[in-house]
């Protein structure tokens, strides 16, 4: 599983603490326009866009070792980190899968579906890219596909959980690993 999602803080600079929770970073922020686009070095210290105490920092940068938080807050932190990876797990769970031709939505609705319809001998079924005929034995391998890709989102999650669960400060999320 490759690709990672690439997840910030906003930080005083001077003070050298956390003054926001993890976010994605926004499109616009304050006086500046296309923030994701810019780089990690342009975002750190943004003296540049005239504000003299503040940046920037990627939770997975070894600069985020020199900024804190409170307890209270490193709570919060986590607590935000899981709903970011929740909504990672549900994106990349709800992908479509290919199944000889058919494109089919990757949900508990078509998982439920399709258990419902395992007994018959054969079913015309609405896919995304139009209409095929299953016999009960494709319906039954479609099934098994989909709740298998379902349970490595849920595991990947779990696992992701897991290691924020044991960061004791800011600067354990450097050893979060939630690449997929």
């Amino acid at each position: 599983m490759k690709g990672n999602k690439n997840f910030y803080v906003l930080v005083d600079t001077e003070k050298k603490i956390i003054i926001d929770k993890i976010q994605t970073l926004p499109y616009n922020w304050k006086n500046i326009a296309g923030l994701p686009g810019l780089s990690d070095d342009e975002i750190r210290d943004l003296k540049w866009a005239g504000h003299s105490n503040l940046g920037w920092i990627n939770i997975r940068a070894s600069e985020i070792k020199e900024y804190s938080c409170s307890v209270e807050n490193l709570e919060l932190h986590k607590n935000t980190l899981k709903d970011l990876i929740s909504n990672i797990r549900k994106e990349k769970q709800s992908e479509s899968i290919e199944y000889q031709g058919a494109k089919l939505k990757s949900n508990t609705k078509t998982l439920y579906s399709l258990f419902l319809l395992h007994k018959k001998k054969e079913v015309n079924y609405k896919c995304i890219n139009g209409y095929y005929t299953f016999t009960s034995l494709q319906i039954c391998e479609l099934y098994d596909i989909l709740d298998s890709n379902m349970q490595k989102w849920f595991d990947w999650e779990m696992n992701v959980y897991s290691q924020i669960d044991t960061c004791q400060n800011i600067s354990d999320f450097l050893n979060v690993n939630y690449d997929f």
